[in-house]
């Protein structure tokens, strides 16, 4: 991923987030170089949008694929007292 001012730590959840949502994507999906960038560029999105946590940021950008808009998003599937209380 190229590095758009980010730190060290923030780099390495995006990259756990994209081998995150590779993984699951592959268990219906045939995962190219083209899923990848479009996995990528959804986690970058997500990013932007002040998501910082791994798991949230993989299953934003899975709900980029139509096979995954379903899903319930991560802060759906966590009990209430796992979610943080973020403005918004």
């Amino acid at each position: 991923m190229a590095n758009d001012g980010y730190e060290p730590e923030a780099i390495e959840v995006l990259d756990q987030a994209l081998e995150h949502a590779c993984q699951r994507a592959a268990e219906r999906l045939l995962v190219n170089d083209g899923m990848k960038t479009l996995l990528a560029s959804a986690i970058l999105e997500g990013a932007k949008q002040g998501i910082k946590n791994e798991e949230q940021l993989a299953s934003f950008a899975l709900r980029s694929i139509p096979a995954f808009r379903n899903e319930p998003s991560t802060r759906e599937r966590l009990p209430f007292s796992a979610v943080p209380n973020t403005p918004g």
